[in-house]
């Protein structure tokens, strides 16, 4: 969902593998500005590293109730102005439902049936690795909460308040649950599809990316809305998930879409 890193305007990266036909899907998706851009490059791991680092910095602030917790409450508090405000009580269940786009038997619905049609298209079952470790890093958010043991910012809660807050369990599924499906879709199944799809793969590429971050945000924002979580716990899990899912892109790109597909990725050197 996020772009690992940005070739300078003025640089030509010389590819060490080359096919002459087709073009492979990752190449694609790195023309058109999807979740195959910029795979090989040398400093992919750049944007994990600055994300994994904003997790600490976020997790430093909730365990010594730093400026961003109050930058919480004041958020919090101006937000719940709003929506307690009569003239805005028909954003009451729209919020709720929004907040229910992290709910995992939404979010891992989505990434069931993006799976069975990279599966279906790549005639592999290496797409269902990449689901299955999107997976296993929702498992690590789970102990993360127990260990931070954060409380809410109100008696409502999604799940079990006896997890903790921090970071939130709901962004954590719609981030990757969401970027993992596009992911699939942009790599496996757009490419591969039929000619009508695949014609226009660019385009629709750039639009399953966008539509995936559109339901993260959705989401977040209707956990803040309905009072059930903290800013901080939502940007926690974005800078964790985030992190994980931009690895798994790079591994996706460079690993398996060689192996699912029979085609070769270009990469540059360095």
């Amino acid at each position: 969902m996020q772009r690992t890193s940005e070739e300078t305007p003025n640089s030509r990266p010389e590819p060490t593998t080359l096919t002459a036909t087709p073009p492979s899907p990752a190449a694609d998706g790195g023309s058109s500005g999807g979740p195959g851009s910029s795979a090989g490059s040398g400093r992919w791991w750049l944007p994990p590293i600055a994300l994994l680092l904003g997790f600490a910095f976020l997790l430093w602030q909730v365990k010594s109730h730093g400026p961003v917790t109050r930058l919480d409450l004041h958020l919090r508090d101006g937000l719940q102005r709003d929506a307690l405000d009569p003239s805005l009580s028909w954003m009451l269940r729209p919020g709720r439902a929004m907040a229910d786009l992290g709910d995992q038997s939404v979010a891992l619905s989505v990434l069931f049936v993006s799976t069975m049609l990279a599966v279906r298209f790549t005639r592999s079952w290496l797409p269902a690795l990449v689901s299955a470790a999107a997976v296993a890093a929702l498992l690590t958010v789970i102990p993360l909460k127990l260990w931070i043991d954060r409380p809410g910012p109100s008696h409502s809660v999604l799940g079990d308040a006896a997890l903790g807050f921090f970071p939130s369990g709901h962004t954590a599924d719609a981030t990757l649950c969401y970027g993992t499906s596009a992911l699939l879709l942009c790599v496996f199944v757009i490419p591969l599809g039929p000619e009508l799809i695949s014609r226009h793969r660019r385009a629709l590429s750039r639009t399953v990316t966008a539509g995936a971050a559109l339901l993260a945000l959705m989401t977040i924002f209707g956990l803040l809305w309905s009072n059930f979580h903290w800013l901080s716990d939502t940007l926690g899990s974005l800078c964790w998930c985030g992190a994980a899912l931009l690895v798994l892109r790079h591994y996706t790109l460079t690993r398996l879409v060689p192996r699912a597909t029979g085609r070769e990725i270009r990469l540059p050197r360095g």
